[in-house]
Parts: C-alpha cells; structure tokens; sequence
C-alpha cells in the first residue's frame, strides 16, 4: 500500500488509501465525488487495450485519471440504453466521427434519462453507405477502453452498431433543447408540488412563476458557459 500511495501528490493520498482500503481485490465499483473506478480482478478482461496491464497498473490508471469524461455514456453502461442519434462530422479510411451523439436511456425504476456527447469516433462499419452531414439513429453497445493519448485513462465508447437508419436533422435536439429539458425536469424534481402533480399528470404550479424560474435558470446555464 505504501509504494502505490507514494504514486500519488499528498493531497490525493487520504482518498486514495480510503478507496483502495475499501474496495482493492472486490468485485465491485466505488462511484465517489473523485470518480467511477472499477475494481473487479476479472473486470480487466473486458476493458480494450488493457489486456497487458497488471490488476496494480489497471486500478492505478483510473485512480490517476479520476473521472471518465463521458457521463452519458457512463449512465447508458450502468444502467439501460434505448438508442442514439447522431449527425456525421467526419470520415476517415475506417472510423467516423459524430458531431453530437445524443444518449436516450432508462434507470432500473424506468425513469428515463437523455443526454449528449461531443465528437464521438466510432468504427465505420455499418456505416458505410452514409455520408458527412448525414444525420442516423442506432443501437449500439457502450464500452470501455483505455485511452492512451495525454496519459493514460479509461474512457468509454460506442461500438457494434445495429438497427442504423437515416433521420432527418430536426430530429437530433440543439443544446438549447437539452438545456430546457434539463432545466425541466430539476424543477418536476424539487417542486413543493410534485406529490400532488403526480396524481393528477398535471403541472398544477402556476404558470407565470413556472415561466420566470425556467427563464432566470436557463440565463444562469447561458451564462456560466460563456464565462
């Protein structure tokens, strides 16, 4: 323990030793406020590019990288995917890239979730008789890989593409979609009303106050992102 702490700055040392305490050699996962990290011994085996890796270095890796960048994808892998969506940027000789790739999902209680990824590369097979500005819905299975580029990390990804058909660009939602859904659904989440709003499947807030507080959270979203 003492050699793989002395890896890490001493600021990190106490929740390092803490997870690794706590979940080294176990077939499970810590999801925390520093990451996702996975520490199954077998798990190793289904993770791309880390077949050369020791358990120490694979463990290692996550806890130095801290979070995985993709959070929809992450949510699609932990719980269910429903489909993608997604407009052609780029081609190459054997990958594509996708502008966006817009995530719909469900948790085990059969909520729904959705979200989006930016500029997400994927093997071109199954996609070969479509085109840069073409816009396709799909199933696919999310992954996970080691990514080698500025340091090691795990990341996660799409492959195995399956049910891919065109679909016409207005179907994919803008940012400010999303931004409005999401600002949607904290306010259904944290209303003094919800309890009366789920027996009825109607909002019963009023409208005028409903219309403001979506306004001045969508203002603070537009406004953090242009700092």
């Amino acid at each position: 323990m003492k050699n793989y702490l002395n890896r890490f700055d001493s600021k990190d040392r106490a929740w390092v030793k803490g997870i690794v305490t706590n979940y080294y050699g176990h077939k499970s996962y810590c999801n925390s406020s520093h990451g996702l990290f996975f520490f199954d011994p077998e798990d190793i085996n289904d993770v791309v590019g880390a077949e050369s890796l020791s358990y120490d270095e694979y463990i290692y890796i996550q806890l130095k990288a801290g979070r995985p960048k993709r959070s929809d994808f992450i949510n699609c892998y932990m719980n269910i995917s429903l489909g993608f969506k997604g407009c052609i940027e780029k081609i190459s000789k054997n990958n594509i890239c996708f502008k966006r790739i817009f995530v719909e999902g469900m948790f085990p209680d059969f909520k729904c979730f959705d979200g989006k990824e930016d500029h997400v590369w994927m093997s071109r097979k199954g996609f070969e008789n479509y085109k840069i500005g073409d816009s396709v819905s799909f199933g696919a299975e999310v992954y996970r890989y080691i990514k080698k580029s500025n340091g090691k990390s795990l990341e996660f990804g799409l492959r195995n593409p399956e049910g891919i058909k065109k679909i016409e660009p207005y179907e994919l939602p803008s940012d400010e979609q999303l931004i409005e859904d999401e600002i949607s659904r904290i306010i259904c989440e944290t209303c003094y009303l919800r309890e009366q709003c789920s027996f009825t499947c109607m909002c019963t807030r009023n409208q005028k106050e409903l219309t403001e507080l979506r306004k001045s959270m969508k203002d603070m979203v537009v406004n953090r992102q242009s700092s």
